[in-house]
């Protein structure tokens, strides 16, 4: 004998995927989609004792502790907790530097990106507020 689905089983196995759906995108289950910056704009202190002392993001543009201003061609995340930040020069030739970002309870920890890795041994903090 075969089973058919009734009308009222079908709506309600709807009806609990959309509600699964919409939780898991909420939560960010499977990585933020919308492009959510990974630091938001905001004056920050790092543990970088250099030009990066203090570090300014302010949409696309990105002032470090000597007035030094770049653009912000990347800022988001890869994944819940991980992300990557892009920042090329304004001033000194075609020149960029790419950062892996991963969010801790301090604030972000964010290692330079070397030959196609992370490096772990340059990485510093930068504070939440």
């Amino acid at each position: 004998m075969k089973k058919k689905l009734g009308i009222i089983q079908v709506l309600a196995i709807l009806i609990i995927g959309i509600m699964i759906g919409a939780f898991a995108e909420r939560s960010h289950v499977f990585g933020y989609a919308d492009n959510t910056p990974i630091i938001p704009n905001g004056t920050y202190k790092t543990t970088k004792t250099s030009n990066w002392k203090r570090v300014k993001i302010n949409k696309a543009i990105f002032v470090n502790g000597k007035g030094q201003s770049g653009v912000v061609v990347d800022n988001r995340f890869t994944n819940r907790t991980k992300g990557r930040l892009v920042i090329a020069s304004k001033h000194e030739e075609n020149r960029s530097w790419s950062y892996y970002v991963a969010k801790v309870k301090e604030g972000w920890r964010v290692s330079p990106i070397v030959d196609g890795q992370p490096d772990h041994k340059s990485d510093f903090i930068i504070y939440a507020n």
